[in-house]
């Protein structure tokens, strides 16, 4: 049922909005909202523990993303995409996405596209094998996503696999995967102002972000017609929404990273982790882009 969203008309009160759920929900939230004008440059509309570790869940993808783009965009091989780039045996995990189920060879930019819009598992495992973690890692840093980490596969801790150890530090206090809201946004800034890559490149890339299949969170309750490029992240016990939208009368998207962690339990919280405590999160996170809407309205 969509929430009964008093209007709002300033900053400060859907700072104020936001800023209830902090006290409402069971776990932890993180927000940023702002209009880019460069991939670390925003007017910043609304921001709340912006830069705090998450568990990324699938919000992860996206430096694998940016990491593939960026190879074949700086040798000129965008066409190579469409090269075959069949799955191995063992990057056929289950979880989101449907791949691991089909008998068929996937191209380069195939697997990108499930990985986006899908939240491929198997997709995503062997884009990580093509690129090498610690190209992935890189191109995260180069970007600005000084806290976001990929250590380890998708559904590793779920599945009987033959993956071996990666050799990325994570501290003790930090999950294995980890991104916090304002590296997210980054990724998206860049991606709305055209900074780092050819306009060819991230053409390309608008195409599975715009495709999202995942509506469960910021865009729920807007317009059906609302341009939303986006990628979410779901786990037990946490939830995640990070993209843009644009906005009719801006010449600028407005950027957003909603996430909720910790809720009901941690990612190695495995007694009270069974429930799918996410969905209240989930929940929580489309209230947030309701209200978000009603402000741009």
């Amino acid at each position: 049922m969509r929430p009964d969203t008093p209007a709002i008309d300033t900053r400060d009160e859907l700072a104020a909005t936001i800023a209830a759920y902090d006290e409402t929900i069971d776990g932890d939230l993180g927000v940023f909202l702002g209009f880019p004008s460069g991939p670390d440059e925003f007017d910043v509309v609304c921001s709340h523990d912006e830069t705090r570790v998450f568990q990324s869940a699938s919000t992860v993808k996206l430096p694998v993303f940016y990491a593939l783009y960026e190879r074949y965009d700086a040798d000129d091989r965008l066409d190579e995409l469409d090269r075959p780039c069949p799955l191995s045996p063992e990057n056929r995990v289950g979880g989101s996405g449907l791949l691991h189920l089909l008998n068929a060879t996937p191209t380069v930019e195939d697997l990108a596209r499930a990985m986006i819009s899908v939240s491929d598992n198997a997709a995503t495992n062997q884009l990580i094998d093509h690129l090498g973690m610690s190209a992935v890692n890189d191109a995260a840093a180069r970007l600005g996503m000084d806290r976001t980490r990929l250590a380890r596969k998708m559904m590793t801790t779920l599945e009987d696999t033959d993956f071996g150890e990666f050799d990325v530090h994570v501290p003790a206090d930090e999950p294995t995967n980890a991104t916090t809201p304002l590296d997210c946004a980054r990724f998206f800034a860049d991606l709305a102002c055209e900074t780092t890559l050819s306009a060819a490149a991230y053409e390309r890339m608008r195409v599975p972000l715009a495709a999202q299949k995942d509506t469960s969170m910021v865009p729920r309750y807007l317009p059906y017609e609302t341009d939303v490029a986006h990628k979410t992240g779901r786990l037990p016990t946490a939830a995640l929404d990070t993209g843009f939208l644009s906005v009719p009368d801006r010449d600028r998207p407005l950027v957003f990273s909603v996430f909720i962690d910790g809720v009901g339990g941690t990612e190695t919280d495995g007694a009270r982790a069974t429930s799918d405590t996410g969905a209240d999160a989930a929940d929580a996170i489309a209230e947030i882009g309701d209200a978000v809407f009603a402000w741009l309205r």
